[in-house]
């Protein structure tokens, strides 16, 4: 389901996020206006509900939204820095297959451009829809990895080579490190946590304000534009991969084109 929020343009991110908002919003106005006469009280006098329950909801909020906040940049920045490494390790490893003779150097360099082609052209759309490290379309860039792995360490002089190889084995973990950066993100029960203690929030402005319709209507829409502008925010940056501000595959792009 969030998939589908990650992939829109930024702005019809925000007004989906901020339509449901909404919706729920007047779904809530609606339940209080109508449950508080039937419950025996008067919509026109304050209910004895104190405000302090607000504060410690939205307390709880902000809590939850900066732990999660934390969380993506974290992930973000651990997936900038494998995309970087794996493009670096590709560069090293090609300047060091001078050393090889000329007909192994060329069915490396040949290995490593196809592997960077199938990268730009598998792995990033493969990324881009959260698909699993261990799914079978990332073998298609992978086998040109192991292959060039299998090149060197076939050739006579293994320690001449040793370098080479590192590089090598560098670029396999960097991408692994890729591919786990690529399913990070908010956890199912973190957004329903979320969900659940800003709508309980919204809820509490709603109850505390009914005596007065027009300052329940402010109240609740303030708090709504607050609490979307945080969700439109956790959206757009959730995934690294995934949506119109993701990493893209510039590194790896600059190197096939040389």
């Amino acid at each position: 389901m969030f998939i589908l929020f990650h992939e829109l343009p930024l702005m019809a991110m925000f007004l989906a996020v901020i339509a449901l908002s909404l919706a729920v919003c007047w779904l809530l106005i609606g339940l209080v206006r109508f449950a508080i006469p039937r419950l025996g009280y008067r919509l026109d006098q304050p209910l004895p509900i104190r405000d302090s329950i607000i504060n410690a909801c939205g307390a709880l909020f902000a809590l939850i939204v900066a732990f999660s906040a934390a969380g993506i940049w974290n992930d973000a920045v651990s997936a900038r820095t494998a995309v970087q490494r794996e493009a670096d390790a590709v560069e090293t490893a090609l300047a060091l297959s001078v050393v090889l003779p000329e007909a192994t150097r060329s069915e490396l360099t040949n290995g490593l451009q196809a592997y960077l082609r199938e990268v730009v052209a598998i792995d990033w759309p493969a990324m881009a829809k959260s698909m699993p490290p261990s799914d079978a379309v990332f073998d298609q860039s992978e086998k040109h990895l192991l292959g060039a792995v299998h090149l060197v360490s076939r050739q006579n002089g293994v320690a001449a080579y040793s370098a080479l190889l590192n590089q090598l084995l560098e670029i396999r973990h960097a991408r692994q490190a890729r591919l786990a950066a690529s399913i990070a993100g908010i956890t199912w029960a973190q957004w329903f946590a979320m969900w659940l203690i800003s709508t309980t929030t919204l809820l509490a402005i709603i109850i505390c304000n009914s005596h007065a319709l027009r300052m329940q209507i402010v109240a609740a829409h303030l708090y709504l534009l607050v609490a979307s502008a945080a969700y439109f925010v956790i959206l757009a940056h959730d995934r690294p991969f995934v949506g119109r501000i993701s990493i893209q595959p510039t590194a790896f792009q600059g190197l096939i084109t040389r």
